[in-house]
């Protein structure tokens, strides 16, 4: 299957610290499907509004 999701690639200094993590895929900003969006797309679906509200599916990271 050819791969249209959205991951995310840096997480920031102070922003959403331990619920969002490098390679966390977005499925959904604010109940719209991101699957085959432009980064362009979804940085406006994020930005629309003065919050957003995401939906995602979590990287696999190594438990210790």
């Amino acid at each position: 299957r050819p791969d249209t999701g959205v991951y995310v690639e840096k997480v920031g200094d102070g922003s959403v610290e331990g619920l969002l993590g490098v390679g966390d895929e977005i499925l959904q900003v604010n109940g719209e499907v991101v699957a085959g969006l432009s980064l362009d797309q979804v940085t406006r679906l994020m930005t629309r509004e003065s919050s957003a509200s995401l939906r995602i599916l979590p990287a696999r990271r190594n438990q210790r």
